[in-house]
């Protein structure tokens, strides 16, 4: 119970770090991710008009959250999550989350996480077609409301 509260409550603490932390300014285009290498060989579909970009690590379990939410999201944007571990460490834990919406960037070099100078997971970047940021922080607190005011 303890750990369930404490992991709650950094939830709910980390967006104000997180987006201090990041390299991200909201209007502004954001990084190009160069992917070198994805999940299961599975590209992501054609670009819609939002994408959101998550930082994972299978460490945190928030991150895990993260993504049962996003699941749920997905009919009006595409996810990219952007993960530093290993394909054989990663894949039977994200290889469920894989879909028509959903694909697992293999960032094992880090590239992208530095590039977005991410500090902190679970933590995502949702971007219009013209790769502006949209809306930053931590992946618990996107919200279908959210999603419905960006893509207007």
């Amino acid at each position: 119970m303890k750990k369930v509260l404490l992991t709650l409550l950094l939830a709910l603490a980390l967006p104000v770090a997180a987006a201090v932390a990041q390299n991200i300014a909201l209007g502004e285009r954001v990084p190009e991710v160069k992917v070198p290498a994805w999940l299961g060989g599975e590209k992501p579909a054609a670009t819609p008009r939002l994408t959101y970009v998550e930082f994972f690590h299978s460490s945190n379990p928030a991150c895990t959250a993260s993504l049962e939410q996003l699941r749920a999201i997905t009919d009006k944007l595409r996810v990219v999550v952007v993960t530093r571990e290993n394909e054989e460490k990663i894949s039977p834990l994200l290889s469920p989350f894989l879909s028509r919406h959903i694909s697992v960037a293999l960032d094992t070099g880090g590239r992208i996480f530095s590039a977005f100078n991410v500090q902190y997971v679970p933590f995502g970047v949702l971007v219009d077609s013209r790769n502006r940021a949209l809306w930053m922080g931590n992946s618990l607190q996107l919200t279908p409301e959210i999603i419905e005011k960006s893509s207007k």
